[in-house]
C-alpha cells in the first residue's frame, strides 16, 4: 500500500509541474548523468513530457507521455519533444547515496523510508527550481532499492 501511495504522490506532483520548470534543465541533467562516472550502469532513461512525438516509443499515463530510451538517445528525444516535465535515469545496481549526490552535485533535503526503498529528495545547483515539498525546493529525487537506483529530475514520475 505504501508503494502505491508513493507512486500516486509522485504522479500527482508530476501533473502539477509546469513543463517550463524542467524544459531547460533536462539536458543539463542528462549531461550530468553522462559525465558522472556512473553512466556505465544505466539501464534505461525515461523522459516525461506533455508533448507527443510519434517518432519515438512512448506510453501514455493520461496526464503525460513517458518516452523510454537509452542514455545516448535521451538528448535527441528532449530536442524533439515539446513540454518536457522531467527525466529519470534507471541504474541496474544500487549505488551508494554519497556517490549519487556527489555525481549530480546535489545535497539531500528530505529522506523518507518506504517498504522496500529509500527516497531522497535533494537539490542540485544548475537544475532549476523544480518543485516544493514542505516548503523546500527539490529538483532531484533519488530512489534506492535493493539492486536498483533511480535518479529523477525534478522527480521520478513513473514506477520504480
Amino acid at each position: 500500500m505504501k508503494k502505491f501511495m508513493l507512486i500516486v504522490f509522485a504522479v500527482a506532483i508530476a501533473a502539477a509541474i509546469t513543463y517550463t520548470a524542467a524544459n531547460g534543465y533536462t539536458d543539463e541533467f542528462i549531461e550530468k548523468t553522462q559525465n558522472a562516472g556512473l553512466s556505465a550502469g544505466v539501464e534505461k532513461v525515461e523522459v516525461y513530457a506533455k508533448g507527443l512525438n510519434e517518432d519515438y516509443t512512448y506510453t501514455s499515463t493520461g496526464a503525460f507521455y513517458v518516452y523510454g530510451c537509452k542514455l545516448s538517445s535521451a538528448g535527441i528525444i528532449t530536442a524533439n519533444v515539446d513540454n518536457i516535465l522531467g527525466t529519470a535515469v534507471f541504474y541496474d545496481r544500487e549505488l551508494a547515496l554519497s556517490d549519487v549526490l556527489e555525481a549530480y552535485g546535489a545535497r539531500s533535503v528530505i529522506i523518507q523510508s518506504a517498504e522496500d526503498c529509500i527516497n531522497v529528495y535533494g537539490y542540485a545547483d544548475g537544475l532549476g527550481h523544480g518543485v516544493e515539498i514542505d516548503g523546500k525546493a527539490i529538483n532531484v529525487q533519488i530512489v534506492l532499492k535493493e539492486g536498483k537506483t533511480v535518479v529523477g529530475c525534478p522527480l521520478v514520475m513513473g514506477s520504480y
